[in-house]
């Protein structure tokens, strides 16, 4: 089991036959400039499938969605060649308040269940004749929930962006 598939972060490398003009003219057909700040989601015009910028030979983009999800990776690209062949260097992350919120939620969760499995092992005798309460499974569950929701969540959107990417850039990687 590999850590970083479970850790909200995407990092891989597309190679394609297209050329740099290429890609960033079929990044540039589907990606549309960022809209002004807006309460209400249902106010969003979009006309293509993602919002972001193209700078040089480098691109940030996220998927637009209809629906609510903190997780949503921002795309970073970089065109490059190797070999003689075109590679887009990609970087998947969500937007830094959301890891900075749920590494404290996991941080404060993670040391109460460290602490409760070191009051429990302490105090295994007096659990052991009086019975042990559900209740502590809490902070495990929060723990737990916490741990899925992130992996799930942008798990499932930076999955949707590989392959529209790969389809796109017409990658020849397997």
């Amino acid at each position: 089991m590999i850590l970083k598939n479970f850790l909200p972060f995407e990092n891989y490398v597309l190679t394609t036959r297209l050329s740099a003009v290429e890609v960033l003219k079929r990044i540039a057909a589907n990606v549309q400039e960022k809209q002004g700040f807006s309460f209400s989601t249902f106010s969003r015009n979009y006309t293509k499938p993602y919002t972001g910028q193209i700078i040089g030979t480098t691109f940030t983009m996220s998927r637009n969605i209809n629906y609510r999800n903190s997780f949503l990776p921002i795309i970073k690209g970089q065109i490059t060649t190797y070999l003689g062949q075109k590679q887009v260097n990609i970087k998947m992350r969500p937007v830094i308040i959301v890891l900075i919120f749920i590494s404290f939620w996991l941080g404060i969760v993670g040391l109460v269940c460290i602490g409760m499995l070191f009051a429990g092992l302490l105090q295994i005798k007096q659990i052991l004749q009086n019975g042990f309460s559900p209740i502590l499974f809490i902070p495990f569950g929060m723990f737990a929930f916490g741990c899925l929701l992130t992996h799930f969540a942008f798990k499932g959107e930076s999955k949707n962006s590989k392959e529209f990417l790969a389809r796109l850039l017409e990658s020849i990687d397997k």
